[in-house]
Formats: C-alpha cells, structure tokens, sequence
C-alpha cells in the first residue's frame, strides 16, 4: 500500500482547458495511450487514436467517449511498422487540418526477437523510433501552424543500460550480433535524442518537444526478464503495487497540457516531474547522427505544408451546397495533365472546421494586414491548408480577377 501510494503521489493537476484543439494519440487504443486520449478528450481536445487495427481503435474511441461525454474522438488507420502508412496517414490528416496543436505517440514495441519489416528495418527500431521521426517531420508545418504546439514521445529509463553498445550506423544489425535488449534500449535512447534535437531544430517556432517514461520505477525492469515465469510474477507485482494505466498517463497528459514547462522544450519527465539525464544521451553529435541516419532511411521528410511554393491562378469560381470550389490553373496557364494535379487545384473553400476570417492564416502582399478578404485587397497569398476558410460568395467574386492562391 505505501508503495502504490508513492507511485500515485505525482499526477497532472494542470487546470489547463483544450478547447478548439487538435490532439493526436499513436497507438492510442490501450494502455497508458487509451488513458491519455482520456485525459485530453476530458479538458476539451478533439482527439484523433491513430492505431492499426480499427475495431481496437473505434473500441477505443467508444471507450473515451463513455468516460468524458466528449463526441470530439475519432479513429484514423495508422500503422507504424510500415512507412507507406505513416505517410498515407499523414496525407490523410494535411488534406483535412489546417493546424496541429498535441502529437503524442504513446505505444511502441517491447523486447522481441529480431524481425525486420517489410520496409526492411529492424521492427523495434521503425515503430518505436523511425515512424514516428517520419509522421512528426511529415506533420511539421501542422505543429507550427498551431500558436503552441506540442509533441510527446514516450520512452524508458532503460536507455540508461546502453554506454558503448550504442551504434546508429548499425540499426539493423547486420554486422552486429542482435541483442534484443540493447535493440530495445537504444530504441529509447532514440526517442531521447530525437526529442532533444527536433527541439534544437524548432527553437524558433511554436512547437515544443517532451519525451516521457510512463511507467517508472520497478516495472521498467520487467523489459529484461526473458523468463516466462519472471515475467508473470512481475506483471502481477504491477498489478498489485505499481501503477495502473490511468496513473501512467499522467506524466503524458502533463507534458501536453502544463502551462510552466511551456519553455522547457527537449527535457526528459517522470512522475511529472523533470529528470535528469545521463551525459550521452545529451551528446549533441549522436543526436545529429541519429537524424541523418533517420532521415537516410525514411526518405523525405518534407514537411506537408512546407513543401515548394507552386503559385495558381483563378480559372472559375463554383458556388457548391456548403462553400466554393476554386478552379484554378499554374501561373504558366496550362493545364495539368495528371488527375493528381488537376485535383490538386480544385480546392474548396467549406464552412466547416474552418476560420470565420484569414487573419492570422495568410500572407497579405498588398492591403490591409488586418482585413479579410475583400475588394480592398490587390493580392492576397493563401496556403492550401488555410483556404478552408469561411468567405461570402461576394467576398470572392471581388477579389476574383487578381487573388492568387499559393499551394503548399
């Protein structure tokens, strides 16, 4: 009893409301991530559970929504073993939003035998660490396009085990004999390094990086016990003594949600409370050679929302039931010859999920910084995910023969 006293006496006591704010919780539909989609859905969040398999994650949803009354939670397809899927994922998500305020990823893989995917890369090492380095880079000009963003990686105090056995230029083992715990470990010491350098990388924009060990304490021990039996009598002092799912997900909510730590970005949390870390994983060339090697291996990670500027000019303008479609052409007037392209420049302008206003969300080259949309305005540059924008059919037909909407 006094043990399990001790392990609850640190909880996100944050007042902190997150109306109007998008949250996305990887590998949502269990665990300690299921409870954070809680706790977030709770102070107003929509909430996205990204996960693989839909009937776990739409249980999921079911079960977020039975615990705080919210109707803000949906499932989307995500599967972190497989790049295609953490792509089409992120497609799916820049095609829809127009900002990202919360990234969380919450799950990952435990020990295992080693076992490659069908990207060819070491599994443990693409779902804890390479996944989520690609959907975070893919999702970047979401995060900065939010006035204060968040994201939250979930890692272990086992990183600590690892001192020489460290080796990003050998991920998949191949001149290496595979060690299942040191494969584990260093997966950790990953989400370490690649919270502390995208922290590095985005000092100067709205987002802010955390990782976190959820479950602290003895039960991080259980990863190293090979033994079935062991294993069992751990699980079950977990159950009795340790925390539950719920008090695990505290840290995780409070790294989201905690106004204090707002200029904290890159910092290692337990028990929501910092930590310190041990002097290699704050090793600055490990952590940028841990990027290039990610980045080598994911392929590119351009941000969607911050790919090439490719400026289109209005063909017509189409008034539908819930908005406008824009029918545009690039500056050069031809047309595309690819459905991809073509569907590229017919974008709708709807009224749902969407600002009353551009303000803040463009970029006037002429006019009044502080107008919307209008007669007043020579020129107005707009990027895809803000043209979702509220605008009258009049307010459109003023602007028609000069506005210029930039896609990104």
């Amino acid at each position: 009893a006094i043990l399990r006293e001790w392990t609850k006496r640190r909880w996100c006591l944050s007042p902190a409301r997150l109306d109007g704010k998008l949250a996305i919780v990887a590998e949502g539909s269990i665990g300690h991530g299921r409870e954070t989609a809680v706790g977030l859905a709770a102070r107003g969040a929509r909430v996205i559970l990204a996960c693989k398999d839909r009937e776990e994650g739409e249980a999921a949803c079911r079960y977020v929504e039975q615990k705080t009354g919210s109707s803000l939670v949906e499932f989307s397809e995500l599967d972190l073993s497989k790049f295609a899927s953490v792509r089409k994922f992120a497609r799916h998500i820049a095609e829809k939003e127009t900002k990202l305020d919360i990234l969380v990823f919450t799950g990952g893989m435990e020990m295992t035998d080693k076992t490659f995917t069908e990207d060819g890369q070491e599994l443990v090492f693409q779902v804890n660490h390479l996944a989520p380095f690609l959907l975070t880079n893919l999702l970047l000009g979401l995060l900065k396009a939010s006035d204060a963003s968040r994201v939250v990686y979930t890692t272990s105090e086992v990183y600590s085990w690892l001192r020489s056995e460290t080796n990003f230029n050998d991920v998949n083992w191949s001149e290496t004999p595979y060690d299942k715990k040191i494969a584990f470990a260093q997966s950790k010491l990953a989400n370490i390094l690649f919270t502390k350098e995208l922290a590095a990388r985005t000092a100067e924009t709205s987002v802010r990086t955390f990782c976190v060990d959820p479950v602290s304490g003895a039960f991080n021990w259980m990863t190293y016990f090979d033994n079935k039996v062991a294993k069992t009598i751990v699980s079950f002092a977990k159950h009795l003594f340790l925390k539950s799912e719920e008090e695990e997900a505290q840290s995780i909510i409070y790294c989201c949600v905690e106004e204090t730590i707002k200029d904290q970005s890159g910092r290692f949390y337990m028990n929501c409370e910092e930590r310190a870390l041990e002097d290699f994983a704050l090793d600055k060339a490990l952590s940028e050679n841990l990027w290039n090697v990610s980045e080598d291996i994911v392929g590119d990670i351009t941000g969607l929302g911050e790919a090439s500027i490719e400026t289109v000019k209005i063909v017509e303008l189409v008034e539908t039931s819930d908005g406008i479609m824009v029918k545009a052409k690039n500056d050069a007037g031809s047309s595309s010859d690819s459905e991809d392209e073509k569907n590229d420049h017919n974008i709708s302008l709807t009224k749902e999920n969407i600002e009353t206003t551009m303000r803040n969300r463009m970029t006037y080259e002429e006019g009044n910084s502080e107008s919307t949309v209008g007669s007043n305005l020579q020129t107005t540059t707009v990027t895809r995910r803000v043209v979702k924008t509220i605008i009258s059919s009049s307010q459109v037909s003023t602007a028609e023969n000069n506005l210029t909407i930039t896609e990104i």
